[in-house]
């Protein structure tokens, strides 16, 4: 992490941390719940790694750091199975906002426009 924390994030930090199993729900195929012990699991979908820490756009939060699903799972001793599948759909998406922003800049060119004047539009 490298930046120190002050109190009150620490504060905040153990606070949302003894929320967080509050705040998920996770199932085997089985439909048993909650899980009883760390085992192998697979995660899909964008949150994964892609996890978002507020809301977005106005409903954004400034952390200084967060943990994403896959990261938090592994840390509790979990084994994700679905690494494979996760890389690539991270490959797919990056591939995918290259292609946007490349798309807004020629749309930009041609209508002799700045280009992030674009991006504010769509």
């Amino acid at each position: 992490m490298g930046n120190k924390l002050y109190d009150y994030e620490k504060r905040h930090l153990l606070k949302m941390c003894a929320y967080a199993p509050e705040c998920m729900v996770l199932l085997k195929k089985n439909g048993d719940f909650p899980l009883r012990e760390p085992g192998s699991i697979a995660i899909y979908g964008s949150g994964a790694r892609n996890t978002i820490k507020g809301g977005t756009g106005s409903g954004d939060v400034n952390s200084r750091f967060y943990i994403t699903v896959e990261r938090g799972l592994e840390k509790a001793g979990f084994t994700v199975t679905s690494k494979a599948w996760l890389d690539g759909y991270d490959a797919v998406r990056k591939k995918a906002h290259e292609q946007f922003v490349e798309d807004i800049k020629r749309q930009a060119r041609e209508q002799h426009k700045i280009a992030v004047m674009m991006g504010w539009a769509l």
